[in-house]
């Protein structure tokens, strides 16, 4: 039986796939490789691949383009391997469903430890694509992070607020909104970490059965850690997916003084969201500082 895991890479530098062929054949995938969008995408469907890395520049169609059309019929993972820089388009790969986010030139260590913590991460699949109203949902066997999702029915939306899935339409039913996060997060997930316990339908955070008194800003800061499970976010990323350099633009634009780093801010929220825990940064149970990076799960 063949347990080797499967990886589609889809890049159109020639040198650039024979690197990814090796180092990921070297880590025991099974590699198969496209040089264009529409021979990639062929490969996804065919080959129902662990994971995929994504080039943003391809001879046929944009990678961004390629990046929806698979997340319109699968959850395999996706590391996006680009010559773009900036925040704007790193969120922008998040936004449309990447895992991950990478910039050549490549390394080949740092891209094995990148693919390794995306498969480690838990999949939430509230709402799998192409299955019929009586198929029950696919749980992928490999959530195997330290956070784990929760599997939940999705709440009927109240007050007129749409519950959002945070997935792709399915059986011809609209996508819906997102609950106020700047990138749109799903509304119907649910996460448990060492006994913490949070649900983003109901914005409701529980540690040990105990209900923590979370500002919005601290409660989608945990979300998003949740979320990524064992693997790294930013403090740049964490700025961009919170709005937070929107915010004190406004607040300077509406006259008050004093405009704060954004950085430092998170900080702040960090340290308040650890002290709500009862969490020591020197021997974490929950969040964990990486030093020059910035936060993960412990």
């Amino acid at each position: 039986m063949n347990d080797r895991r499967v990886v589609v890479v889809i890049d159109r530098d020639e040198e650039v796939r024979s690197l990814l062929r090796t180092t990921l054949g070297d880590a025991g995938f099974e590699v198969h490789c496209a040089a264009t969008g529409e021979a990639g995408l062929a490969l996804v469907r065919a080959k129902q691949p662990d994971t995929v890395t994504l080039d943003l520049v391809l001879p046929d169609i944009d990678g961004y383009e390629v990046l929806g059309r698979i997340r319109e019929f699968s959850h395999t993972y996706i590391l996006i391997i680009t010559a773009r820089s900036g925040l704007g388009a790193t969120l922008k790969g998040f936004d449309a469903g990447a895992d991950d986010y990478m910039v050549k030139p490549i390394r080949p260590r740092e891209l094995r430890a990148r693919v390794d913590g995306m498969l480690r991460r838990p999949r939430q699949l509230t709402v799998p694509p192409i299955v019929t109203p009586r198929e029950a949902p696919l749980i992928s066997p490999r959530l195997r992070a330290s956070a784990k999702a929760k599997t939940m029915p999705a709440p009927a939306p109240a007050g007129g607020l749409a519950v959002a899935s945070g997935l792709p339409a399915a059986n011809g039913l609209p996508a819906a909104q997102g609950l106020g996060l700047a990138q749109g997060f799903p509304a119907a997930q649910a996460f448990e970490h060492n006994g913490l316990e949070i649900n983003s339908a109901t914005r409701a955070a529980t540690l040990r059965g105990r209900a923590l008194q979370l500002t919005r800003t601290e409660f989608d800061l945990l979300f998003i850690l949740l979320q990524r499970g064992s693997g790294v976010v930013t403090k740049s990323e964490l700025v961009g997916l919170l709005g937070l350099a929107k915010r004190e633009a406004g607040a300077m634009a509406g006259g008050k003084a004093g405009a704060r780093d954004p950085g430092r801010i998170i900080e702040t929220h960090v340290g308040n969201l650890r002290r709500k825990l009862g969490d020591d940064a020197r021997q974490p149970r929950w969040l964990k500082t990486v030093r020059g990076s910035g936060y993960t799960l412990a």
